[in-house]
């Protein structure tokens, strides 16, 4: 698996927290909301310091 396979995962990832926050806040499920939220947030974070497939290995 590439980086840039990997980076394709990590935004699938935070498209689906984000639409289980909406759906979980709808349900008055504001502590699941919140974390599913959270977790898409760190992923967008994570997916900051990922370096693409043409970015060359620090040794």
């Amino acid at each position: 698996m590439n980086k840039d396979e990997i980076r394709e995962m990590l935004l699938d990832d935070v498209d689906i927290f984000r639409l289980k926050a909406e759906y979980y806040e709808s349900l008055g499920l504001f502590e699941a909301a919140k974390y599913a939220s959270d977790l898409a947030s760190n992923l967008e974070l994570a997916l900051t310091t990922l370096p693409s497939e043409d970015d060359q290995e620090i040794s």
